[in-house]
């Protein structure tokens, strides 16, 4: 695999023999990480653990907080959970269309230089 991104991803950090975060010195790919601003402010530390984790075994990766961004902000968001049922308790995704456009822009330029 020569390249891979995460826009919402969960669970990358965790004190488990099977982190993800622990794979890190056999990854080969390029690695792209969009991390929304609840997330970041629900687990702080995940991102330094990444950096820590792919700075060690020299995998080139770029983790970046979206500041303006909810969890979700890169999938459009109609209000309906699964089963049709219109979700009242969940936080409704930020409607920033831009941030999401620029991630999926970064993806893409992403995958044109190392694929």
């Amino acid at each position: 695999m020569g390249a891979g991104a995460s826009f919402h991803g969960g669970f990358l950090v965790t004190d488990k023999p099977n982190s993800p975060h622990l794979l890190a010195p056999k990854i080969k790919a390029r690695l792209y990480f969009a991390i929304a601003s609840d997330d970041d402010k629900r687990e702080p530390e995940v991102k330094n653990k990444l950096r820590e984790a792919f700075a060690a075994a020299k995998v080139r990766a770029e983790i970046e907080v979206y500041p303006n961004a909810l969890h979700g902000w890169c999938v459009p968001d109609d209000g309906i959970g699964s089963g049709g049922v219109r979700r009242q308790s969940e936080s409704k995704p930020s409607d920033n269309k831009a941030d999401a456009e620029r991630a999926w822009a970064k993806l893409v330029a992403l995958y044109k230089a190392a694929l």
